[in-house]
């Protein structure tokens, strides 16, 4: 399902360094001269920074660079500067080539730091103090980096603007940026955690404001672009300002969410005459650490064959994030495509054309939300080691004298023994969900849709797959052929549709077979991120480390306790993490980590107390 109308954002030159500079319409109507070899207007970036009073700089949200040296109504070439003089330009229209204002809320950047709780980089009303405001205050694509955190994997939202861009009042974004500025960011570190810096799911602001209703530099005020007259001209693409809401396993005959943007032009039908197209995704944790990412990017709305396009690994604020990409000239790809998604999360997709001599680049948002809690595993050996995500329900089992792990007391835990679809094992904890609820697109489920389930068991897989529902036929070691199996290096992925206000539940992985893996937590509470720890190649997070395996009783990270309380689309979940009394170097890492081995892990034992726990620190056994 789409919401009313999606969120793009179109930038400009340099706005942001993984995307190709944009070309801008030709400046104000008549492209007005005072005689002087070059345009009288202000230069978008062209050296007016004014000092405020925090101590920052006020940058022009225009492209950056300077104007072409003279050329009235040229492309913003990165030519020598040139500023604006007393006179007031006009042509015949009554068209003006005088820079416009800025909003009440300039964009105003802090010194570029690795630390912005260093005292130096606060705004007023919106201070730092030692664990950061949610802001990106010195503009550098990056959240409260080197701000102190209360423990990994904590994830608080977050926003990709300075400080000086916020209401007073609500203490949020304006404009376009108040929903699509929003992101989480995650808390890394061991022994002094520190917040990650990385804003998922957030854009920036746009590097100036539209000729289109909406303040699309989120500076307070529309239509003042820096770049064009607004008084006169209106865009050739009006951008809409919603993200577009969709559910992770969509029916794969008929996707679901259309990306339509004819509907961007103001006649939809001259989006037929635009050219090299360019749709390229961006997405969540385990996106960057498996072999390819766990969505896809369609022509049509049938997701029976392979997704269009390759996985490029360049994207993002850092270019070092990874995503599908799918071009005109490759795919056949024009105006329209439908994504699909595997997995709940944040995603961002960058679109770029060009139409009437001009170069666009848009932004939009994509949140996809499955429903109630979900617990998922990545890790960066996929494809010859096998983890095993478990997910145990602590509470509710009165007859059981000592809860354990590996589905023991009346298989309170969800592990790959008796929680996928298809087994009927299982004693289910809640009552059924619709079939549409997990059947679909990058799903392994089939027929039926359990409370708990886990999606994929991922033994082994073939990391040269770039389809999530990719199958190959099992090696055939017996006298007749094997089903095929998925051989996709994808998450593991627990799913629980409609918890009950109170119910806890233990989260943790295993290293089943295999040398050595270093595994990645993500759990969404009704499709928002709200707990991101262990690997991670953005932040550099590396522990916990498995490094013994042995079936069940292999190296166990005891990952944490979830709480929920509400029902239905109204549910919150408190996440505790787990922590080590005396850490083992090689595993742990810091007591922030708990990597447990042997009767630790037994079916007898869940927590070291040998009844329900109460604390996350109950299931640490050292």
């Amino acid at each position: 399902m789409r919401s009313p109308s999606s969120s793009i954002r179109v930038f400009g030159a340099f706005a942001v360094a993984s995307l190709a500079a944009v070309t801008f319409a030709p400046l104000g109507c008549g492209g007005s001269s005072d005689g002087l070899g070059a345009s009288t207007r202000s230069d978008a970036g062209g050296g007016i920074v004014v000092p405020d009073d925090d101590g920052g700089s006020v940058i022009p949200i225009g492209p950056g660079g300077d104007e072409d040296g003279g050329t009235t109504g040229g492309p913003d070439d990165g030519g020598g500067p040139v500023f604006a003089d007393a006179n007031i330009d006009t042509d015949a229209t009554g068209c003006t080539n005088t820079p416009p204002a800025h909003g009440p809320l300039p964009h105003v950047c802090k010194p570029a730091t690795t630390n912005e709780c260093d005292g130096s980089h606060d705004f007023a009303g919106m201070p730092n103090n030692g664990t950061g405001n949610g802001y990106d205050d010195d503009c550098d694509g990056l959240v409260d980096e080197g701000c102190a955190c209360p423990s990994p994997g904590v994830t608080k939202t977050c926003f990709l603007v300075p400080g000086s861009q916020i209401d007073g009042t609500s203490k949020e974004p304006v404009g376009w940026c108040k929903t699509a500025s929003r992101g989480t960011v995650d808390c890394v570190g061991q022994e002094f955690p520190k917040w990650s810096g990385v804003c998922r799911g957030a854009s920036p602001p746009f590097a100036d404001d539209k000729c289109a209703p909406g303040d699309y530099d989120c500076d307070g005020r529309d239509l003042n672009s820096f770049t064009k007259d607004c008084s006169c001209q209106t865009d050739a693409i009006t951008c809409p300002t919603a993200p577009f809401i969709t559910a992770p396993y969509p029916n794969p005959a008929n996707l679901p969410l259309k990306i339509d943007a004819s509907l961007w032009f103001g006649t939809p039908s001259n989006a037929a005459q635009a050219t090299n197209w360019t749709w390229t995704m961006r997405g969540g944790d385990c996106d960057n650490i498996q072999p390819h990412p766990s969505f896809g990017i369609y022509k049509t709305n049938s997701g029976a064959a392979a997704p269009l396009g390759r996985t490029v690994t360049n994207l993002g604020p850092g270019q070092n994030e990874h995503g599908r990409q799918v071009t005109q000239a490759q795919d056949g790809v024009t105006s329209s495509v439908y994504p699909a998604f595997s997995l709940s999360g944040d995603y961002v997709m960058d679109v770029s054309l060009d139409f009437a001599g001009q170069h666009y680049t848009c932004s939009l948002n994509i949140k996809a939300q499955g429903p109630g809690l979900r617990a998922e595993a990545c890790w960066d050996t996929m494809g010859n080691t096998d983890v095993d995500l478990h997910m145990a329900k602590v509470n509710g089992f009165s007859s059981c004298a000592h809860p354990g792990w590996s589905d023991t007391c009346a298989s309170e835990d969800c592990l790959w023994s008796n929680c996928k679809s298809d087994q009927a094992g299982m004693s289910r904890w809640y009552a059924a969900s619709p079939t549409t609820a997990c059947v679909g697109w990058g799903s392994l489920a089939s027929g039926a849709c359990p409370n708990p389930r886990l999606d994929r068991d991922n033994i082994s897989c073939t990391t040269t797959q770039q389809n999530p529902n990719g199958t190959a036929a099992l090696p055939i070691p017996f006298p007749f052929p094997l089903p095929a199996t998925s051989d996709f290096c994808g998450s593991e992925n627990i799913n629980v549709d409609n918890p009950n206000s109170g119910d806890t539940f233990a989260v943790g992985t295993v290293l089943y077979s295999g040398t050595s893996a270093k595994p990645h937590i993500n759990v969404y509470c009704n499709g928002q991120r709200i707990v991101s720890a262990g690997y991670n190649p953005l932040t550099g997070s590396n522990f916990p480390v498995l490094r013994e395996s042995g079936g069940d009783n292999g190296d166990f990270w005891k990952f944490g306790l979830v709480k929920v309380t509400g029902s239905g689309a109204n549910i919150a979940c408190d996440v505790t993490t787990t922590t080590s009394v005396t850490p083992i170097g090689n595993k742990d890492g810091s007591t922030s980590f708990c990597v447990d081995k042997g009767a630790a892990n037994s079916t007898t034992y869940l927590s070291r107390s040998g009844g329900t726990p109460s604390l996350a620190t109950d299931l640490c056994f050292h």
